[in-house]
């Protein structure tokens, strides 16, 4: 889950850049410039995002009573009362918040609900049970087959990763059940647009994951792509952190970015003396 949430923070700048620009795009200079070690992950321009807060609802539902509807609302709300973002902006999109306002049925086919389901990837032992929990946590506010089917390629992929298949099985996995990841980066790097649709999102994270190196890589190619940086760099450090863990040195650094309901959440299953080892 932290993963998901260091992705979101990273990416949230660029994404942001990405905005700005939406007509011209940015150039590829621009995009390429985080694959330099030297710059940092997180700056005083990160932030947590929708992306993190629903994240955070989804694991606090499972760690509870399941009521998925009930914790994104309710952590939905609390967020929409501080106004606007770090960047000037909503903190969710118009649709989602029409949803928990109840004017809204919640069809959603943007990438929404695959960039907050990592949790149920993490929490649960049955691949059957990890698919009906995916489902629960998506219908509420994303009822599409488009953001069904996004979700449950993100869920399903960290539970068989967590349960050791390697990234040629898992992308022969994902190729047979839901999306061709034949992509190629530099090509992305030059061309790849804007967009919040899952079907056009969620391949793209899964193919950065693949031809990742390690979990610091995956960030950085996720963001040098561009379009929804913050989703796409989290749902790619979401595979991340089954694949390959999260260095202890990236935890410490995310720490003060994290909202204070998030690291009361988080912090024994990483902050503690216990889950904190030598790199």
């Amino acid at each position: 889950m932290l993963g998901a949430i260091i992705g979101d923070i990273a990416g949230s700048y660029y994404e942001n850049l990405e905005m700005k620009k939406m007509k011209s795009g940015r150039s590829y200079e621009e995009k390429v410039n985080i694959m330099n070690p030297s710059i940092p992950l997180f700056t005083q321009n990160s932030s947590a995002t929708d992306d993190s807060i629903l994240t955070m609802a989804i694991y606090d539902a499972c760690l509870n009573d399941g009521d998925y509807e009930k914790y994104l609302k309710k952590y939905t709300e609390r967020e929409i009362k501080k106004g606007s973002d770090k960047y000037g902006r909503n903190r969710f999109s118009p649709e989602f918040i029409k949803w928990v306002k109840g004017q809204s049925e919640g069809k959603s086919y943007g990438n929404g609900a695959a960039m907050r389901i990592s949790p149920v990837g993490y929490l649960y032992d049955s691949l059957e049970i990890v698919k009906e929990e995916t489902k629960k946590a998506t219908i509420p506010s994303h009822n599409s087959k488009e953001a069904l089917k996004s979700a449950e390629a993100i869920s399903t992929s960290i539970y068989l990763i967590r349960n050791g298949i390697d990234k040629n099985h898992l992308k022969k996995y994902i190729e047979e059940n839901y999306y061709s990841l034949d992509f190629d980066i530099e090509a992305l790097r030059h061309n790849y647009k804007f967009t919040s649709k899952a079907k056009d999102t969620i391949p793209q994270a899964i193919y950065i994951f693949l031809i990742s190196k390690n979990f610091e890589d995956s960030i950085r190619k996720a963001i040098s792509i561009g379009g929804d940086c913050d989703t796409i760099a989290s749902i790619t450090a979401a595979l991340s952190e089954a694949y390959y863990g999260i260095p202890n040195h990236i935890i410490k650094e995310v720490k003060p970015y994290l909202k204070d309901y998030m690291y009361e959440l988080l912090k024994e299953k990483y902050y503690s003396d216990k889950t904190l080892k030598k790199e």
